[in-house]
């Protein structure tokens, strides 16, 4: 188990380095090079205890992740930011910007490190360090290559525009609804062949066990039989929402995630997340600061109606009331109820200290199976 002092000592003193370089140099590349093939590995090595073969593979896995990242123009990186939106309010150094935290989300935090997460033994002190250790040598890196690209033969999200252009389409606008202010944003539907439904690769466990819920890595690519019979389930025409979280919680993997969106969207299934409503041409992003997700209670932001309007506020309302009435009923007792959301945490949208333009959308500015499809009588529209 990692020393959580440890983590906070060497991370302080490599962000300081970085700090201390980019002020007097231009942006060098080799910076986050050596993070990734020297910090990195150290630090699981020697202060989390992961194999040094692991400890390798994560540093080279995310090298290889930021490169693809670099090679991409803005609107796309803000697409791949989209799903980690929600969730990286609180990385830090709390002074990034949303781009750069972004960054660090699709680059580090969904990397091979999950492999240590999921598996053990990185927890969550090991990963909020190496995440806030990337920050800076990656700012200087994506600035370096931004200068002076560099083209890579196999870019790791070259294809998912291609691929699922629905789902691509609708985490453009939810990027663009959120560098407005929120609200409701109008996009164009892509006509696409209808996706079939992912194969389950993965068996569920028995019901008796764990609530039914079925932990994978949250990089793990496949569909396990869980998810799968729950996405059958929305698919059939009818009122289903889905409901989760963050859309992170479907997947940190990219192409996954994609593809569940893409087919849940393909059959006019909406999907709700702690702030984000995502409709078949339109989406709902919360106004002002973004609710907190919280893992354990999805339906606290939910509660807190703040910031959410017309059909976002009646579906979240309606969603509530009916995943409240199934607790009840589960459970033969009165659902907690945490707070009316008047005092909603806070989430940055500061500048950034690296090099990085500034501009509109993001670009200015473990995972479990445990999703919920239900069927809430009549959904407004």
């Amino acid at each position: 188990m990692e020393s959580r002092a440890e983590l906070r000592r060497r991370t302080g003193v490599i962000t300081m380095m970085a700090g201390a370089r980019g002020r007097r140099d231009e942006p060098d590349p080799g910076h986050f090079e050596r993070f990734c093939h020297v910090a990195v590995p150290d630090l699981l090595t020697e202060v989390c205890h992961v194999s040094t073969e692991l400890a390798a593979r994560i540093g080279d896995d995310i090298l290889v992740r930021a490169e693809s990242y670099a090679m991409l123009d803005d609107k796309s990186r803000d697409v791949l930011i989209a799903p980690f939106a929600e969730d990286i309010a609180r990385y830090e150094p709390a002074d990034s910007s949303l781009m750069l935290k972004g960054a660090v989300a699709v680059v580090v935090r969904s990397s091979l490190l999950e492999e240590a997460h999921a598996h053990g033994p990185v927890e969550a002190g090991g990963i909020q360090g190496i995440t806030t250790l990337a920050a800076a040598p990656l700012s200087h890196f994506l600035a370096a290559r931004r200068r002076n690209p560099v083209t890579v033969e196999h870019n790791l999200f070259a294809d998912l525009a291609d691929a699922w252009p629905r789902a691509w389409a609708c985490l453009g606008a939810v990027a663009e609804a959120y560098g407005a202010g929120g609200g409701r944003w109008p996009y164009r539907f892509p006509a696409a062949q209808v996706p079939e439904l992912p194969a389950a690769e993965v068996e569920a466990p028995a019901a008796d066990t764990r609530d039914g819920v079925v932990i994978l890595n949250g990089i793990d690519p496949r569909f396990d039989q869980e998810i799968v019979q729950r996405m059958r389930e929305a698919a059939v025409p009818g009122d289903a929402v889905w409901l989760t979280a963050s859309l992170s919680r479907i997947s940190r993997h990219l192409g996954k995630l994609l593809q569940a969106v893409e087919y849940l969207l393909a059959h006019e299934v909406p999907i709700l997340t702690a702030n984000y409503l995502l409709r078949p041409r339109e989406v709902w992003v919360r106004r002002g600061e973004l609710a907190t997700v919280d893992h354990e209670d999805p339906l606290a932001a939910w509660r807190a109606s703040r910031g959410l309007s017309g059909v976002h506020r009646a579906v979240a309302a309606e969603a509530v009331k009916r995943m409240e009435a199934k607790e009840k009923a589960t459970k033969g007792r009165t659902p907690h109820r945490p707070g009316d959301g008047k005092d909603l945490p806070r989430t940055r949208r500061s500048a950034g200290q690296g090099y990085e333009e500034l501009g509109r959308s993001f670009s200015a500015v473990r995972f479990s199976s445990r999703l919920y499809a239900i069927s809430p009588g009549s959904i407004p529209h």
